[in-house]
């Protein structure tokens, strides 16, 4: 079953020609690297959540909930985005802000389903802010990336194309993306 989400995931997100600035090269070096992070108090920025019964939560696995969201920003179904991003987190964030304070450093290739729930729920913000950015909702955006950047350092995300990227480097490249968008139109 997982083998055919993983393929369904693949095909929607190279329909719609999702990219990650990390190669399978770069991903295959990564190695422990070694950094202290403060752990900042946990404040999720405030979204109102869907309607909830129009979505199937049958499978509530916080791996699941990713991937539905995933699917639905591929979809460009942003209020399907919420729903699933929102129910991972409500689901396992208390547990995966309790793991991801004690993470001191990025697994090594190979281990980083060690850390799949930090991973999963930090996605899930990552999905997020990247569902407002596409709504040009900017500042919204920019709220979500920072709590990714802040809360979960060292969270990975696999990608389809056979490699793990990290969800705090691509948030600030996200951040970057949408503050010079705001001097282009300045």
């Amino acid at each position: 079953m997982r083998y055919v989400k993983i393929l369904s995931v693949i095909f929607i997100l190279a329909i719609a020609g999702a990219s990650v600035s990390c190669t399978a090269q770069e991903a295959a070096k990564q190695d422990v690297v070694e950094t202290e992070v403060a752990a900042p108090e946990a404040v999720a920025p405030e979204v109102a959540a869907p309607e909830a019964s129009k979505y199937d939560f049958s499978d509530s696995s916080h791996w699941n909930l990713t991937v539905s969201a995933w699917e639905h920003l591929a979809e460009k179904d942003f209020e399907g985005v919420d729903a699933y991003a929102r129910k991972c987190i409500e689901l396992y964030e208390e547990k995966a802000l309790i793991e991801s304070r004690d993470m001191k450093a990025f697994l090594r290739f190979g281990h980083e389903d060690e850390s799949a729930m930090v991973n999963d729920v930090a996605t899930s913000h990552y999905i997020i802010g990247e569902a407002l950015m596409r709504q040009a909702k900017g500042d919204e955006a920019i709220k979500e990336f920072n709590y990714v950047i802040e809360n979960y350092p060292y969270a990975q995300c696999w990608d389809p194309k056979g490699w793990f990227w990290k969800v705090a480097e691509v948030s600030t490249k996200n951040i970057e993306k949408i503050n010079k968008a705001k001097e282009t139109v300045n």
